[in-house]
């Protein structure tokens, strides 16, 4: 009877961990099966080789664990902690519960009639944005030439492009919004309404309203924050990002592609909004560029804002710029 030790070849393909025995580079192999004999008297061992991951795999990997189903009910943990004479060091966690208020996608219920966009539809809640004149509908991608389920929204400022929602949402207290877009300046970057309120041009969200100013967040004629511009007009921070603004309390946060550029002290009153790409009633200048992604939560993100970020840029890498 003799004794035979055998490889899986299917290993042959991947990295394998070598180890150093009486000065020979030898592979690393470990058991994957008991031994059996056969009618021989042979006995049989099946071994694999010791592998190591792709980085490929391991950055997948990373990916699917950073991300979040957007259609949860998220809960947000915070641990505050207290010395005093009399109980010493009490550390107390307290928890919230974040629900989205409306989920725009560029791949779910986009309705358009060759290639102009007349409805689209939150794939959370019962929001639904609408256009029905003809004149002023986006198209699926740019000049209505994408498919349905792969395309951004476009918004021509020229034609003046806007949508509106079929009923009003208001935020109070803390909230997270997340818009991925594609801005397209003509020629400079200036004038993106991406919030807007129809009977209303003192509420709005927008970016370069005016010179030397980024992000602006308008309640009315006199109460409005605004973040700085680090030249006349606003620079993004690639072709196409990922914009998170974020109300704490009285702190208005905003971040790009997952990384925070400015903070500054905002109202604590209600925003309302109906258009997305138009401002009030004003009809000179909207939205132009490409909006892949919207969407509403009513309450800041801190534990799960990079996750929610991260399924974001994971959904957008599927589309097909146009």
């Amino acid at each position: 009877m003799q004794k035979i030790y055998r490889v899986n070849k299917g290993d042959l393909e991947s990295s394998s961990v070598y180890c150093t025995i009486d000065g020979v580079l030898t592979e690393v192999v470990y058991k994957i099966s008991e031994g059996y004999v056969d009618e021989l008297g042979n006995e049989y061992f099946d071994y694999s080789r010791l592998k190591v991951t792709s980085k490929d795999r391991l950055n997948q990997q990373k990916s699917l664990q950073s991300s979040a189903n957007l259609q949860s009910v998220f809960t947000e943990r915070e641990e505050t902690t207290t010395t005093t004479a009399q109980s010493g060091t009490v550390t107390t966690t307290t928890t919230k519960q974040i629900n989205p208020v409306c989920i725009f996608n560029f791949n779910h219920k986009v309705y358009d009639t060759s290639g102009a966009v007349s409805k689209w539809v939150s794939s959370y809640n019962s929001s639904v944005l609408t256009q029905s004149t003809t004149a002023n509908q986006p198209s699926l991608g740019k000049y209505g030439k994408g498919k349905g389920g792969f395309t951004p929204i476009y918004f021509n400022t020229e034609q003046s492009d806007f949508m509106s929602l079929d009923s009003a949402i208001t935020v109070t207290g803390d909230f997270t919004m997340f818009f991925y877009i594609e801005p397209i300046g003509i020629p400079v970057n200036k004038y993106f309404r991406l919030l807007g309120k129809r009977d209303d041009n003192n509420m709005f969200l927008s970016i370069g309203e005016q010179g030397n100013e980024s992000y602006k967040l308008s309640f009315d004629g006199s109460t409005s924050s605004s973040l700085a511009a680090d030249q006349l007009y606003w620079i993004p921070s690639s072709k196409k990002l990922l914009i998170t603004i974020q109300r704490s309390g009285t702190t208005l946060y905003v971040r790009e592609n997952g990384t925070e550029i400015d903070s500054v002290s905002v109202s604590a009153n209600d925003f309302t909004f109906d258009q997305v790409g138009k401002l009030g009633n004003d009809t000179d200048v909207f939205f132009n560029g490409s909006i892949y992604h919207f969407s509403v939560f009513d309450g800041y993100f801190k534990n799960n804002l990079v996750k929610i970020e991260n399924s974001i840029i994971k959904s957008i890498n599927q589309a097909k710029g146009v």
